[in-house]
């Protein structure tokens, strides 16, 4: 289903123009591949698009939204519209689902001028599917547009990324993001939640919609409570089963990277948790680097793993025991 508006946003501005007009032109490539990192909005993009190339009656560059298929588009049920995205316990594109956007981008269209199949999540897509995917995108039917949707380009196969012509989204200016994120919520740290997102709105929206800041902050008072030995991984752990694994190795990965930076050459300046630097402070004394290095790529193949089911008290377990030997490794 496409929500009744997907929203616009204004750092998409020169993506919507360029890929309209050449909508317009009737010149729009088979297959788009919209990419760039999380909380760009490239799904609220896609799904716009779509409205715009199915839509009866555009007006400029945009759906009109008061016509039958843009209100097919609203309630889901619009027959020249399919959106594809990861199924399962696995979380994986299957084949059987590739095998099913092949057959409905070959059928006849039924009132609009394309037949349109979305893939969100693309870079979840397995080998066999993709390998299914392939042949479409080699021989694809007329008046049919696929658009694959990632955060993670690179995980594609090279045989289908050469198959796509690439629409890439980049954050948008420091002074644009912010001036977005504070009319959205105006009683956050709007500077916290950006610099935390790395510069993605849509994340820092959902830091502070999701009282994320407090969350991490508690975190890493809890790494400072190891540290000084007033707790232990166990208890830590139990307390930690409320956040979600990758949100916990997110946090983690970014601790690090400033607790080696403090320690290595004492700079406080470009850290990715300014907010809290007195604790980073605090820790980065009690620390091994040896240790924090073997961490950080512990951390990085979790991030990896994404894909494959892990227990996640093991995994917060396990990383907490690790943790907890960064500040015993300088006791030896």
């Amino acid at each position: 289903m496409i929500a009744a508006l997907p929203e616009s946003y204004p750092w998409h501005a020169a993506q919507w123009a360029q890929y309209a007009r050449r909508a317009q032109e009737a010149t729009l490539p088979h297959a788009l591949l919209l990419s760039g990192p999380a909380g760009l909005g490239k799904l609220s993009f896609a799904h716009r698009f779509a409205r715009f190339l199915l839509c009866d009656a555009p007006v400029g560059s945009n759906a009109c939204s008061c016509c039958r298929a843009c209100h097919l588009l609203s309630v889901g049920n619009h027959a020249d519209f399919l959106h594809t995205a990861p199924e399962g316990d696995s979380q994986q594109i299957r084949i059987d689902q590739i095998r099913a956007l092949s057959h409905f981008v070959s059928l006849s269209r039924d009132s609009g001028r394309y037949k349109v199949a979305l893939i969100s999540n693309a870079d979840t897509i397995n080998r066999n599917a993709a390998n299914s995917l392939l042949k479409t995108l080699e021989e694809p039917p007329p008046f049919s547009v696929i658009l694959l949707v990632t955060a993670r380009a690179a995980s594609l196969p090279a045989t289908l990324l050469s198959r796509c012509q690439r629409i890439e989204f980049r954050c948008p200016a420091r002074a644009m993001a912010l001036e977005w994120l504070v009319a959205k919520a105006p009683d956050v740290d709007a500077e916290t939640s950006l610099a935390l997102a790395r510069g993605a709105p849509l994340a820092a929206l959902a830091w502070s919609r999701n009282d994320l800041l407090s969350a991490r902050r508690a975190v890493f008072s809890d790494i400072q409570c190891l540290a000084e030995a007033r707790d232990t991984p166990v208890n830590v752990a139990e307390r930690w089963r409320q956040y979600a694994p990758e949100m916990i190795v997110a946090w983690l990965l970014s601790w690090l990277v400033d607790v080696v930076k403090i320690r290595s050459n004492g700079t406080l300046g470009g850290l990715n948790n300014p907010d809290v630097v007195q604790s980073l402070q605090a820790v980065t004394q009690r620390l091994d680097l040896g240790a924090s290095f073997a961490l950080y790529d512990v951390l990085i193949d979790y991030r990896r793993m994404r894909q494959v089911p892990l227990s996640p008290q093991l995994v917060l377990e396990d990383t907490l025991i690790a943790l907890t030997g960064l500040f015993n490794a300088t006791k030896a």
